[in-house]
């Protein structure tokens, strides 16, 4: 997909080449895809934090799409939970993303429905197409500025700004982010207007870009003959998928230490009969092209598309 494609030409001819491109380049490939935060969720639960320290687990499937009625690119944002991606979907978001010539920066709205909620994109996101002016509002004050930082972006609302309510109190809320091509950082603190924080954790949500991997294989059914499976999409941020009901289970992740000497690793455990213990872990690179398991009672091969080993 062309990057903002609809924004007004007259915007493309005021700014120089150079500078067109170092504001908008990567940013929707960057953003696109699948996000999930189960290794900071993972390892705040291996440190034993403290509940009101721990993050939720998030996972976030963002597509782009294009609007003829508004400049830039709408991002429709599946919004999962504990479970990810397998799990139940929470709730749809939109969000708009355009240049600002004046700034040289990539503006980020929030959109609001006005009427109900953005349910009816869940798994038709291409409907967002056909949202129009009277269809969404927004706080024009509560918006991000991404601006490209070498091979980042950082993101910013401006102090101050974002003036709202909770419980009837009058707070203001800072938001921040980070985004690479693996890595997406996020946090919204809420104050109070004497400055006080009442809301929001002092890490913030870090996000990794999940990568799928498609798998086959065969494992032994409850008559004892093998039963084959292929084409089954597993990504590498904690992903679990049961087989032929719950005589196989297959779950990816990437191991990312926060301390030590182990060396970081893309794991794939499979388990068996229901059980919640995994019968064999496998190792790989972090970013390895394929991973597999050689058992007696199962075979698990899963590959990238268009990687090698």
């Amino acid at each position: 997909m062309r990057l903002l494609l609809a924004i007004a030409l007259c915007f493309f001819l005021a700014l120089p080449a150079n500078a067109q491109t170092e504001v908008e380049r990567d940013f929707d490939t960057f953003f696109s895809g699948d996000w999930d935060n189960e290794i900071q969720t993972f390892n705040e639960g291996i440190q034993q934090l403290p509940d009101d320290m721990r993050h939720g687990r998030i996972h976030m499937k963002y597509e782009a799409i294009e609007n003829d009625n508004f400049p830039g690119v709408l991002f429709v944002i599946e919004n999962y939970g504990k479970d990810g991606l397998q799990g139940n979907l929470n709730y749809v978001s939109v969000h708009h993303f355009f240049v600002d010539v004046e700034r040289q920066a990539i503006v980020h709205e929030l959109w609001f429905k006005k009427d109900g909620d953005w349910s009816y994109l869940a798994g038709n996101a291409q409907a967002a197409s056909d949202i129009g002016p009277d269809d969404y509002r927004f706080n024009a004050q509560c918006v991000m500025y991404w601006k490209r930082e070498a091979s980042q972006f950082k993101g910013t609302t401006d102090p101050g700004a974002c003036v709202g309510g909770v419980d009837g109190k009058e707070t203001t809320v800072e938001a921040t982010g980070i985004l690479s091509r693996t890595d997406l950082w996020r946090s919204d603190l809420v104050y109070d207007m004497e400055g006080n924080r009442l809301r929001g954790l002092d890490m913030p949500e870090r996000f990794r870009k999940a990568r799928f991997y498609s798998c086959y294989g065969r494992h032994k059914g409850a008559d004892g003959d093998w039963v084959n499976f292929k084409d089954v999409m597993v990504h590498n941020q904690g992903d679990f998928v049961w087989l032929g009901g719950d005589a196989l289970g297959i779950q990816m992740r990437q191991i990312i230490w926060t301390s030590g000497f182990f060396n970081n690793a893309l794991a794939l455990q499979a388990y068996q009969n229901g059980s919640d213990k995994p019968t064999v872990n496998g190792h790989a690179a972090l970013n390895a092209g394929f991973i597999g398991l050689d058992h007696p009672e199962f075979v698990v091969n899963c590959g990238r598309p268009g990687r090698s080993r």
